[in-house]
Protein backbone atom coordinates (compact mmCIF):
# COMPACT_ATOMS: atom_id res chain seq x y z
CA UNK A 1 0.00 0.00 0.00
CA UNK A 2 2.69 2.49 1.03
CA UNK A 3 4.82 1.57 -1.97
CA UNK A 4 1.91 2.23 -4.35
CA UNK A 5 1.19 5.56 -2.67
CA UNK A 6 4.88 6.50 -2.94
CA UNK A 7 4.96 5.58 -6.64
CA UNK A 8 1.83 7.64 -7.35
CA UNK A 9 3.26 10.59 -5.46
CA UNK A 10 6.54 10.34 -7.41
CA UNK A 11 4.70 10.20 -10.75
CA UNK A 12 2.54 13.18 -9.84
CA UNK A 13 5.54 15.18 -8.68
CA UNK A 14 7.47 14.37 -11.87
CA UNK A 15 4.51 15.42 -14.04
CA UNK A 16 4.15 18.75 -12.23
CA UNK A 17 7.91 19.32 -12.38
CA UNK A 18 7.90 18.61 -16.12
CA UNK A 19 4.97 20.94 -16.78
CA UNK A 20 6.38 23.87 -14.78
CA UNK A 21 10.11 23.53 -15.44
CA UNK A 22 10.17 22.19 -18.98
CA UNK A 23 6.91 23.09 -20.70
CA UNK A 24 6.05 26.20 -18.75
CA UNK A 25 2.73 26.39 -16.96
CA UNK A 26 -0.08 25.93 -19.44
CA UNK A 27 1.55 23.32 -21.66
CA UNK A 28 4.18 25.54 -23.24
CA UNK A 29 2.19 28.76 -23.32
CA UNK A 30 3.81 31.60 -21.43
CA UNK A 31 2.28 32.79 -18.17
CA UNK A 32 2.49 36.48 -17.40
CA UNK A 33 1.86 39.05 -14.71
CA UNK A 34 3.27 37.44 -11.59
CA UNK A 35 6.28 35.43 -10.45
CA UNK A 36 6.14 34.31 -6.82
CA UNK A 37 5.42 37.50 -4.86
CA UNK A 38 6.76 39.69 -7.69
CA UNK A 39 4.04 41.45 -9.68
CA UNK A 40 4.01 43.76 -12.64
CA UNK A 41 4.17 47.34 -11.35
CA UNK A 42 6.13 46.41 -8.22
CA UNK A 43 9.69 47.54 -7.55
CA UNK A 44 12.30 45.12 -8.87
CA UNK A 45 14.53 43.65 -6.16
CA UNK A 46 18.10 44.93 -6.37
CA UNK A 47 21.09 42.65 -6.75
CA UNK A 48 24.77 42.87 -7.50
CA UNK A 49 26.79 40.29 -9.37
CA UNK A 50 29.61 39.97 -11.86
CA UNK A 51 28.97 39.02 -15.47
CA UNK A 52 31.04 36.38 -17.27
CA UNK A 53 33.29 39.11 -18.70
CA UNK A 54 34.18 40.17 -15.13
CA UNK A 55 32.15 43.40 -15.16
CA UNK A 56 30.11 44.32 -12.08
CA UNK A 57 26.34 44.31 -12.56
CA UNK A 58 24.11 46.16 -10.09
CA UNK A 59 20.47 46.31 -11.14
CA UNK A 60 19.76 49.62 -9.37
CA UNK A 61 22.58 51.31 -11.32
CA UNK A 62 20.46 51.02 -14.49
CA UNK A 63 17.69 53.05 -12.86
CA UNK A 64 17.08 56.29 -14.72
CA UNK A 65 19.31 55.14 -17.60
CA UNK A 66 18.16 51.85 -19.12
CA UNK A 67 15.36 49.35 -19.41
CA UNK A 68 16.64 45.92 -18.32
CA UNK A 69 15.43 42.58 -19.66
CA UNK A 70 16.33 39.84 -17.17
CA UNK A 71 16.20 36.43 -18.84
CA UNK A 72 16.49 33.47 -16.45
CA UNK A 73 17.69 30.31 -18.22
CA UNK A 74 19.97 27.24 -18.26
CA UNK A 75 21.72 25.31 -21.04
CA UNK A 76 19.80 22.10 -20.19
CA UNK A 77 16.41 23.83 -20.63
CA UNK A 78 14.96 23.12 -24.10
CA UNK A 79 12.48 26.05 -24.12
CA UNK A 80 15.28 28.37 -22.94
CA UNK A 81 17.40 27.33 -25.90
CA UNK A 82 14.50 27.98 -28.27
CA UNK A 83 14.18 31.50 -26.87
CA UNK A 84 17.88 32.38 -27.16
CA UNK A 85 18.06 33.30 -30.88
CA UNK A 86 15.17 35.73 -30.44
CA UNK A 87 16.82 37.20 -27.36
CA UNK A 88 20.00 37.75 -29.37
CA UNK A 89 17.98 39.49 -32.12
CA UNK A 90 16.35 41.77 -29.55
CA UNK A 91 19.77 42.46 -28.04
CA UNK A 92 21.13 43.50 -31.44
CA UNK A 93 18.01 45.46 -32.40
CA UNK A 94 17.85 47.51 -29.21
CA UNK A 95 21.59 47.97 -28.67
CA UNK A 96 22.27 51.66 -28.16
CA UNK A 97 18.59 52.42 -27.54
CA UNK A 98 18.61 52.34 -23.75
CA UNK A 99 17.79 48.64 -23.37
CA UNK A 100 20.09 46.17 -21.61
CA UNK A 101 19.62 42.42 -22.03
CA UNK A 102 20.96 40.53 -19.03
CA UNK A 103 20.74 36.75 -19.11
CA UNK A 104 20.87 35.13 -15.67
CA UNK A 105 21.97 31.49 -15.89
CA UNK A 106 20.72 29.40 -13.01
CA UNK A 107 23.02 26.91 -11.34
CA UNK A 108 25.62 26.18 -13.99
CA UNK A 109 29.38 26.49 -14.06
CA UNK A 110 30.68 29.66 -15.79
CA UNK A 111 32.92 27.60 -18.13
CA UNK A 112 29.92 25.59 -19.35
CA UNK A 113 27.92 28.78 -19.88
CA UNK A 114 30.75 30.54 -21.73
CA UNK A 115 31.31 27.52 -23.98
CA UNK A 116 27.62 27.50 -24.87
CA UNK A 117 27.62 31.25 -25.59
CA UNK A 118 30.75 31.02 -27.75
CA UNK A 119 29.44 28.01 -29.67
CA UNK A 120 26.19 29.82 -30.49
CA UNK A 121 27.51 33.36 -31.00
CA UNK A 122 25.42 34.97 -28.25
CA UNK A 123 26.82 38.35 -27.24
CA UNK A 124 24.49 39.66 -24.53
CA UNK A 125 25.88 39.88 -20.97
CA UNK A 126 25.37 36.81 -18.78
CA UNK A 127 25.52 36.42 -15.02
CA UNK A 128 26.13 32.96 -13.52
CA UNK A 129 23.71 32.57 -10.62
CA UNK A 130 25.28 29.35 -9.34
CA UNK A 131 23.67 29.48 -5.91
CA UNK A 132 20.26 30.63 -7.24
CA UNK A 133 20.42 33.79 -5.10
CA UNK A 134 19.19 36.10 -7.89
CA UNK A 135 16.58 33.61 -9.08
CA UNK A 136 15.27 33.24 -5.51
CA UNK A 137 15.20 37.01 -5.06
CA UNK A 138 12.87 37.25 -8.08
CA UNK A 139 10.82 34.18 -7.15
CA UNK A 140 11.87 32.19 -10.20
CA UNK A 141 10.47 28.67 -9.91
CA UNK A 142 10.45 27.69 -13.58
CA UNK A 143 12.45 28.67 -16.62
CA UNK A 144 12.62 30.34 -19.00
CA UNK A 145 11.44 33.39 -17.12
CA UNK A 146 11.76 36.91 -18.43
CA UNK A 147 11.32 40.10 -16.40
CA UNK A 148 11.40 43.55 -17.97
CA UNK A 149 12.38 46.32 -15.55
CA UNK A 150 11.65 49.87 -16.71
CA UNK A 151 13.86 52.92 -16.19
CA UNK A 152 12.10 53.70 -12.90
CA UNK A 153 13.11 50.29 -11.52
CA UNK A 154 9.57 48.91 -11.70
CA UNK A 155 8.62 45.52 -13.13
CA UNK A 156 7.05 46.26 -16.50
CA UNK A 157 6.43 42.67 -17.60
CA UNK A 158 6.81 39.09 -16.38
CA UNK A 159 6.74 36.09 -18.72
CA UNK A 160 7.30 32.49 -17.66
CA UNK A 161 7.66 29.83 -20.31
CA UNK A 162 8.21 30.07 -24.03
CA UNK A 163 5.79 30.17 -26.91
CA UNK A 164 5.69 31.22 -30.55
CA UNK A 165 6.09 34.95 -31.08
CA UNK A 166 7.72 35.66 -27.73
CA UNK A 167 10.47 37.79 -29.28
CA UNK A 168 7.85 39.78 -31.23
CA UNK A 169 5.96 40.38 -27.99
CA UNK A 170 9.19 41.52 -26.31
CA UNK A 171 9.99 43.88 -29.21
CA UNK A 172 6.49 45.40 -29.03
CA UNK A 173 6.86 45.84 -25.28
CA UNK A 174 10.31 47.45 -25.56
CA UNK A 175 9.60 49.77 -28.49
CA UNK A 176 7.81 52.50 -26.47
CA UNK A 177 10.27 52.06 -23.57
CA UNK A 178 13.41 52.39 -25.69
CA UNK A 179 15.06 55.73 -26.50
Amino acid sequence: MWILLGVLLAIGTAAIHHQVKIEGVGGGSPVSGQLGNLREGSEAPDFSATDLAGRPVVLSEFRGRKVVVLDFWATWCGPCLLAMPGLQEVHEGFSGRGVEILAVNLGEDPEVIQGFLDENGYTFPVVADQDFAIGSLFGVGGIPAQIVVNREGLVESIQVGFGPGMEDHLRQLLEPLAQ
